[in-house]
Parts: C-alpha cells; sequence; structure tokens
C-alpha cells in the first residue's frame, strides 16, 4: 500500500515542524519546506530549501497527496513582504492544482476585516486565492504549544516578576493545544474536507487570565504592569524608525489592538474532534 505524501511549508516553525513530527509519526512521506537547513534532521524527512520568493522546484510536488501552507515573510524582514506572501501563496495552489495535491492554509483568527497588522491582512487576503469547495482553510485560534508565541509567554513569566499588561489584558483569546491542531489538520485531509473553518476552544477568555493561568501552573508569583496600547505602538514605531529591535513590535501590537473572537462550535462538531481547554493545554505541555 503507498504511503501518504505531504509537504509541509515554513517546517522551520513552531508550527510547521510540529506537523512534521506529526506525519513522520504516522509514517507519512513528509517533504518538509524549511528556509534553513535544521541541525537535528528527522529521519525519513526530505528536507528542502524553500522561499515565498523564489519558486520551487516542481520535480518536488511530483507523487504528493497533500500541502499544508505555514510560511509566512514576516513583514519586519521585508518591507515588500505582503506582495511576496500573496505571490508565493498563488504561486503554490497553482503547483497543487497541476499535480492534483490538496492544499490547506493556516490562516488565523487575526485574518478578518478589521485587521491592521500586515500579517492579519494578507492572511486574510490570501484566504481569497483558495476555492473553499475543493481545498481547506484553517483559522486557528492561539496556538499553545512549548515553542511560538506561548513559549515565549511561558519563559518571560517563569523568569520574570513583572509582566506588562497591554491595554489592561481585556483583549479576547481563544486558545487550541498545538497536538489537537495536529491533529484536526490529519482529520481533514484524511476525510477529504473542504471549507473554513474557526479552530479553538469555544470559551473565551482575557489576556490577563490566561497570563495568570500561566504564572498558577507555574507557581510563580508575577505583578502586572499596565501599558497604554497607543502609547505602546507609537514607542515601538519610533523604535523600529531607528533600527532598533523590541521584545515587542509594532506588528504585535496591532495584532493585540484587533483580537477578535468567533463561534467555533460548528466547526469543531464538523471536524469531530474534541479539543483540550486553556487549563488543559497548559498543563499538558508544562508537565
Amino acid at each position: 500500500m503507498t504511503k501518504p505524501s505531504i509537504i509541509i511549508t515554513g517546517a522551520n516553525g513552531f508550527i510547521g515542524e510540529s506537523l512534521v513530527n506529526h506525519f513522520v509519526a504516522k509514517d507519512w512521506l513528509v517533504k518538509a519546506f524549511v528556509h534553513s537547513m535544521p541541525q537535528n534532521k528527522l529521519s525519513g524527512v526530505e528536507y528542502v530549501l524553500y522561499s515565498l520568493e523564489k519558486n520551487p522546484d516542481e520535480r518536488k510536488f511530483e507523487s504528493v497527496n497533500y500541502l499544508v501552507h505555514c510560511a509566512y515573510l514576516k513583514y519586519e524582514k521585508n518591507k515588500n513582504s505582503d506582495a511576496v506572501n500573496l505571490l508565493g501563496t498563488k504561486h503554490l495552489i497553482d503547483l497543487c492544482r497541476k499535480y492534483t495535491i490538496k492544499p490547506l492554509f493556516l490562516s488565523s483568527f487575526s485574518a478578518h476585516k478589521d485587521a491592521e497588522s500586515h500579517y492579519g491582512k494578507i492572511k486574510l487576503e490570501s484566504e481569497k486565492l483558495f476555492d473553499i469547495s475543493k481545498d481547506i482553510i484553517l483559522k486557528p485560534g492561539f496556538v499553545i504549544g512549548k515553542k511560538g508565541l506561548s513559549g515565549q509567554l511561558i519563559h518571560r513569566i517563569k523568569t520574570n516578576t513583572f509582566f506588562p499588561l497591554v491595554g489592561g489584558g481585556k483583549q479576547p483569546i481563544q486558545t487550541i493545544c498545538i497536538d489537537d491542531l495536529c491533529l484536526i489538520v490529519d482529520n481533514a485531509f484524511t476525510n477529504n474536507m473542504a471549507g473554513l473553518f474557526y479552530i479553538a476552544e469555544s470559551e473565551v477568555i482575557s489576556m490577563k487570565i490566561f497570563y495568570q493561568e500561566i504564572a498558577n501552573q507555574l507557581n510563580k508569583k508575577i505583578k502586572f504592569i499596565s501599558f497604554s496600547l497607543p502609547l505602546l505602538l507609537f514607542v515601538c514605531k519610533v523604535y523600529e524608525s531607528v533600527g532598533i529591535s523590541l521584545p515587542v513590535s509594532s506588528e504585535n501590537v496591532l495584532g493585540l489592538k484587533h483580537l477578535a473572537k468567533f463561534d467555533t462550535k460548528g466547526d469543531l462538531n464538523k471536524m469531530g474532534i474534541q479539543i483540550k481547554g486553556y487549563k488543559e493545554s497548559l498543563k499538558s505541555i508544562l508537565k
């Protein structure tokens, strides 16, 4: 029996790397499209140097069944990133059509009509390139794992007594554990699903409650320091204008400014997978 084969773009990243691990464990044939070769390569994975700025080697798409598009070029790294992301995504879709590959695009809760960040706006524009009658678009909420933004948050709370609270920490957040996200991607392919799906727990909490839960599970006492969102955005832009990087960027602040909540119950039911709540997700990675 022929093994399923899959391309994962952005495989250096937190979500992309997790998907590589998931499908390797299932004994799929995995092609990891990476911007740089990892030091520790997984056995059985074909690593392919890949950039959204350049057209990939078409031969790598032959005899492939599925593709997950996680790659994203940040605006902070390239001021032409909007055009690069759109053109790179379109080229991947064209190759999927040519080689009869089913694509899945990982978008975000940040991609909505009120988005101001380049990340949110370009993710939304990229969604329009897909055909949801046959393709899959997943819009995950805040992804909890040992790496990525959640990993950074955990490290900062673990190593600091004082923690910044932007805009009072009132922003809404809905989470999904990285393991559950991988299962949903797997399930969407194996059941030949199509459409656009909002993927996160249905419970909506505030950022402050989320930060406090991390601290509680770490048995760490933290003191919140409130920052005005407009002031922080101004400071970030001033520093960025002279080439100085801060722990947060104006893109991060704009993302926080427009965090939105969505009804996910119907889409989760279609996926047929019961996902963990934020407390259980945090416990699973902090144990």
